[in-house]
């Protein structure tokens, strides 16, 4: 077995598409998009090639090593895991690999939730959706895990713009509109049920898999699987409008504040 190769350090050279640094460079991290790959792999259904993942990660590679500002005293590698990642996810979101009746049973789903929120000015509980899809709360909660296809996605979708599932939402020049984007996102998971919330919290923040989750809260890991897919549509359906409406022109948006 091969030793791996030590990480190189980021050089203005390495900036060049042609030149030997940038592609020793790009060599020697390798390793990081096959840690990513396999690590969203686990998470997506078995139909999803690992090599596709990993060619989109090496395509995010490539464009932080291109990007790198040293200046802004970040390692290069926390800065590249971002990139990666959001450009496995972008890869996923573009092949559109989710099966046509898992995507139609959730936009049933979000606008039941979402009109069942408007109409009662708070969350709604799993009865009331239920009731609402005709469902007793059994096969309700049958269905939720059914959409439990790539929790990855489900949340990470929301925002749907590259600079933020590519590591720029901190940065002072992302897009006014994406970073209004995040904060609505972090109000309204403020606003979920308290075990809901937990599972984001636990699943993304922290890293945790659905069953250790699960032995975390005293739950089974079916069960977090039915609320994370709750969670993420209620996400799904309170930030929809802001999502698809259409941006405002950069000077109105600014005289608007």
């Amino acid at each position: 077995m091969s030793t791996p190769q030590k990480p190189l350090p980021w050089t203005p050279e390495v900036r060049d598409p042609e030149s030997r640094e940038r592609a020793d460079f790009v060599e020697s991290h390798v390793d990081l998009v096959r840690f990513l790959a396999v690590r969203i792999s686990s998470r997506l259904p078995a139909n999803v090639d690992i090599d596709d993942l990993i060619h989109d990660g090496i395509v995010g590679l490539l464009d932080a090593a291109e990007k790198f500002n040293p200046g802004r005293g970040v390692r290069f590698r926390t800065y590249a895991e971002t990139r990666i990642r959001g450009a496995i996810l972008d890869g996923l979101r573009q092949k559109d690999w989710r099966p046509r009746s898992v995507r139609m049973r959730q936009r049933d789903l979000d606008q039941t939730v979402g009109l069942l929120a408007t109409l009662n000015g708070r969350p709604a509980t799993e009865e009331e959706v239920a009731k609402a899809m005709g469902l007793d709360l059994a096969n309700y909660r049958s269905l939720l895990e059914g959409l439990h296809v790539g929790p990855l996605l489900s949340l990470e979708d929301l925002a749907n713009s590259d600079p933020v599932t590519t590591g720029d939402r901190d940065m002072p020049d992302a897009p006014l509109e994406q970073r209004d984007l995040l904060e609505a996102m972090v109000e309204e998971i403020q606003g979920l049920p308290e075990r809901e919330r937990r599972i984001l919290e636990l699943y993304y923040n922290e890293g945790l898999t659905m069953k250790e989750i699960g032995n975390a809260l005293g739950v089974t890991e079916s069960r977090v699987c039915q609320l994370h897919s709750q969670a993420a549509s209620r996400l799904r359906s309170a930030l929809s409008p802001r999502i698809h409406a259409t941006p405002l022109p950069k000077t109105a948006a600014r005289g608007a504040r």
